[in-house]
């Protein structure tokens, strides 16, 4: 990046990535805006079709003639194949540049979002539609790498919290963009949006990314873990979302079982390779662990708390998805606002303040709206309070999370993250929807259901100020966990 200094460029040349990239706070340049713009375009288009379709599934459903449960894995399909290949496409990343996959990624799913607009039937459009989640892995996970290489300590947290601010925004204008789309163009139209916007960010994306990967030749693809990792996770998530959409589905609970017993050969398969896939030195980080795990608590709760809070507005109190949107829109805009700052604070407090507070004030802004969701003032104040929290908690401990891991695998520290928040934001709505359907009425499940949210945002405060740390001026992280072949971790990076 071009806020090296000649004496960073030369350790990089001649010892890794010890001391490079180190940036001057607030003296980003112009190709600095332009890899995170890029890269948040590309995350934008690929979060944005997992709430996008689910407007649309009724116009589907009449158009194609399909049946409920046909066109629940319209959206279900799209899920399952963006968790399952996350880890790959870190590996592969690391391995074979991260810049070519985030752009090959970028046309899979132009490509799959044109088979899923042309569809001809209800088959077809789920095939397609599991083959955008593949290429959408691909690209969520390489851009949040390609972010982690491009830069360094605090520029590194601020770049994140961009990252993450445009990840949830994409979230919550799905369902609003969707319907907008729908109504006035035709449910084949929120595919062909995608398009134009994957080509002009490939375009941009060949001009102004560097490639990153790991130096050296020691390192193959382990090709027995990843067929592993895809089915395990493949078979975790088909199975929460059976028994998420149906408890006492078998088919659910024989894949949660399957999940199982893949997980267990992955771990025995890992543990033999030379060369693994995940490397299990990585979760004897104490900070690694803690990262991720309060990761998945707080996307179990934004994703739960998102669910809610569209289930109590429009099923209990009858409003249109339209102001739905409206009245959730004060938590996602104080969410994206606090996001942009997380790196000013980080610099000047560490991670493990923000982590903590940010909990705090999450879990506090939800036990808020629980407590009087009736009234407009104390509900709207609960969301700007929760979403300043998640603004605050959200990048302090994704960045804590991949920079725990060794530069070299910055692929792996970024596929690991995702695949743990997916899971927390599937096991997010599977369990608090269970919650709802238990209850004696929606308006009492909402309300039980909100305090767990709450309980989770301040157990994974808990946890960040347990684990979270201030990172390490070095070796773009603060954790130095052992890489697999017993290589050090150093690497070229941002090599033209």
């Amino acid at each position: 990046m071009s806020l090296r200094t000649p004496s960073t460029a030369a350790a990089t040349a001649v010892g890794g990535n010890a001391g490079a990239n180190q940036s001057v706070a607030g003296r980003w340049s112009r190709r600095d805006w332009s890899v995170l713009l890029v890269t948040c375009v590309g995350l934008f288009v690929t979060q944005l079709d997992l709430t996008v379709v689910n407007v649309a599934v009724g116009a589907i459903g009449r158009r194609l003639h399909a049946s409920t449960g046909a066109v629940t894995w319209v959206v279900d399909g799209y899920f399952v194949t963006f968790a399952a290949f996350m880890i790959g496409f870190g590996d592969v990343g690391d391995l074979f540049g991260r810049r070519r996959v985030f752009l090959a990624g970028l046309a899979g799913f132009a490509a799959a979002s044109t088979g899923c607009a042309a569809a001809p039937g209800v088959g077809w459009l789920i095939l397609f539609r599991t083959l955008q989640g593949v290429a959408g892995a691909a690209v969520l996970v390489s851009s949040l790498a390609i972010l982690t290489d491009a830069f360094d300590g605090t520029d590194r947290t601020r770049a994140i919290g961009v990252w993450s601010a445009v990840a949830g925004i994409a979230l919550v204008v799905g369902p609003l963009v969707g319907g907008l789309v729908v109504d006035g163009l035709g449910w084949r139209w929120i595919f062909w949006i995608n398009v134009p916007i994957s080509f002009v960010s490939i375009a941009a994306g060949r001009r102004v990314l560097r490639e990153s990967r790991r130096g050296g030749h020691d390192r193959h693809l382990d090709r027995g873990g990843q067929i592993l990792a895809v089915l395990m996770l493949g078979a975790l998530a088909w199975g929460l979302s059976e028994a998420a959409a149906e408890p006492g589905s078998v088919i659910g609970w024989l894949a949660l079982g399957a999940s199982v017993l893949l997980a267990a050969g992955f771990v025995a398969v890992e543990r033999r390779c030379a060369t693994p896939l995940v490397p299990l030195s990585v979760f004897r980080s104490r900070t690694f662990r803690g990262a991720n795990l309060a990761s998945l608590l707080v996307n179990f709760a934004t994703l739960g708390l998102l669910y809610l809070l569209s289930l109590d507005f429009e099923h209990v109190d009858g409003r249109s998805a339209t102001a739905t949107g409206v009245r959730i829109a004060p938590l996602f805009a104080a969410y994206a606002a606090v996001s942009m700052l997380a790196g000013r604070i980080a610099d000047r407090f560490g991670q493990r303040v923000p982590g903590t507070l940010g909990g705090l004030a999450a879990g506090t802004g939800v036990a808020l709206v629980a407590a009087d969701r009736a009234s407009g003032v104390a509900a709207t104040a609960g969301l700007v309070l929760a979403g300043v929290g998640i603004g605050l908690a959200l990048p302090a401990v994704v960045s804590t999370a991949v920079a725990a891991v060794p530069g070299a695998r910055a692929g792996l520290g970024s596929g690991l993250n995702n695949t743990a928040r997916q899971i927390g934001g599937t096991l997010g709505i599977a369990l608090l929807g269970g919650v709802v359907a238990g209850a004696g009425s929606e308006r009492a499940g909402i309300g039980r259901a909100l305090i767990a949210v709450a309980a989770a945002y301040t157990v994974a405060a808990a946890l960040a100020a347990s684990t979270l740390r201030r990172p390490a001026p070095v070796r773009g992280g603060p954790a130095h966990v052992p890489s697999p072949g017993g290589s050090d971790g150093h690497h070229g990076r941002q090599q033209p």
